[in-house]
């Protein structure tokens, strides 16, 4: 890891050392599990992250490049942009949609494409944060995808609509099948209505 760190970002999995040029995601141990199960655990979680991240990146997803793989720890490029929910306009939202298409044509679903989890650099979106992705072509895992990132539009953006609007233009671009996806999207949203 890299000397100077400039932020640590805790969260429920892991801890997250930022530095001047790489990323290091540190999986925490879990008190409430047996140690065996634990370890195993997060062993097979970041063996999992880290060889999904490479095979989106592989089929055209901007993705930071992993640099290093240690026991429970992963350090990768640091992608030095702005959170999307800090800029998002509709044409990233737009572009979103067409990345968010790529994934799922690879047959991957994110597990958490909010707009925290995704960075503008060089007008590219780069999704980060695989720790909760998963090999799932299924309708779905896709519909859960895209009905939390649009739950992630309404909750910060007071365009949401428009923004919405602006990613459903570029999902239904790139992806055949994608009104079987946003199908799939209403009934998970009614769904929720009724738990």
């Amino acid at each position: 890891m890299d000397q100077g760190i400039v932020e640590v970002v805790t969260g429920a999995e892991a801890a997250v050392y930022i530095q001047a040029h790489s990323v290091t995601k540190k999986r925490v141990p879990k008190k409430y599990r047996a140690a065996e199960l634990d370890i195993k655990l997060r062993k097979e979680r970041t063996k999992s992250e880290t060889k999904i991240q490479s095979e989106a990146r592989k089929a055209g997803v901007p993705t930071p490049i992993i640099q290093e793989i240690d026991g429970f720890d992963i350090t990768m490029e640091r992608i030095e942009g702005p959170s999307v929910r800090s800029v998002i306009n509709e044409t990233i939202a737009e572009q979103i949609g067409e990345v968010l298409c790529t994934l799922h044509s690879a047959g991957i679903a994110h597990g958490d494409p909010t707009t925290r989890n995704m960075i503008v650099l060089n007008k590219r979106i780069y999704l980060i944060d695989f720790g909760l992705a998963s090999y799932d072509k299924s309708l779905e895992a896709r519909g859960v995808d895209v009905h939390v990132f649009f739950q992630s539009l309404e909750a910060s953006h007071e365009n949401f609509r428009a923004l919405k609007k602006a990613f459903l233009a570029g999902y239904t671009k790139k992806c055949r099948d994608a009104e079987q996806v946003l199908s799939k999207v209403e009934e998970i949203k009614g769904r929720g209505r009724y738990l």
